[in-house]
This record gives C-alpha cells, sequence and structure tokens, in this order.
C-alpha cells in the first residue's frame, strides 16, 4: 500500500477523493477517521491508495456463516446502542479502552465500533465453545 503526502490546499479535503470501478477491480483514495480528540477535532489517518478486487461467484460455506454472523451482530448492536440503560453500560467500557489500551490492542474510535467488536467477539466463542 502506498502512502502519499499532500500540501496544502489538497492536505485539508476529507472524504472520498475517487473511486473507479473496472470490471472486477476498485482504484480507491482515501483517508480513514480514527475518531475525534478531547476537543473534537477529528483525527485522521495518512492518506491511503488501493486496489480491490470484487468477489465473483458464490460465497464459501466459511464466508456465508461470517457473513451471516455479523448480520446477527448487527442486529444486537442497533439494539443495544437504542436501549438506554445498555448504553449508559457500553460508555463507559468505551471511554476505558480509548485510554487505558495496552500495547499491541485495538483502539476503536467509535462506540458502534467497540461494541460490534465486543458482541462480534462473543458470539464466535459461544459458536466454538
Amino acid at each position: 500500500m502506498s502512502q502519499t503526502t499532500f500540501i496544502a490546499p489538497v492536505e485539508t479535503i476529507r472524504g472520498k477523493l475517487t473511486s473507479h470501478r473496472a470490471d472486477d477491480r476498485v482504484l480507491v483514495n482515501r483517508r480513514k477517521c480514527f475518531g475525534k480528540d478531547a476537543k473534537g477535532r477529528p483525527y485522521y489517518g495518512p492518506s491511503e491508495t488501493y486496489i480491490y478486487h470484487i468477489h465473483q461467484g458464490k460465497w464459501s460455506e466459511g464466508a456465508e456463516q461470517n457473513r451471516t454472523l455479523f448480520q446477527q451482530v448487527q442486529e444486537i448492536v442497533k439494539q443495544e446502542l437504542s436501549d438506554p440503560g445498555r448504553l449508559a453500560y457500553w460508555q463507559p467500557l468505551f471511554e476505558q479502552q480509548r485510554k487505558k489500551n495496552k500495547q499491541g490492542e485495538k483502539r476503536y474510535g467509535t462506540l458502534r465500533g467497540f461494541v460490534i467488536a465486543q458482541i462480534h467477539q462473543q458470539l464466535k466463542k459461544e459458536q466454538a465453545g
């Protein structure tokens, strides 16, 4: 993956710059937003340019299981975050992981992403055990 450093005013452009689809490939230029700092300013990563390939044909059985599991996770997260009591449960856990994440641990920039990861991990453990 290539990293590009832009100069002003291009450096301040946000969002999707280009996306070109050709047959089974898509060229993407983007800059990830990893959340916001204490003052509410977005925290952006480096600019990225890459190509991904669009899947053709039927998905494997394992891929279908993963897709089904992720659909279940999305529905559960929607319910969790719409319930004020459950939201109050997740918020401190999210803030704690933002402040005290250990070396090498994933740090989540959004509450939704954090809850998705926790529930996904929990459901995968239940399926395995």
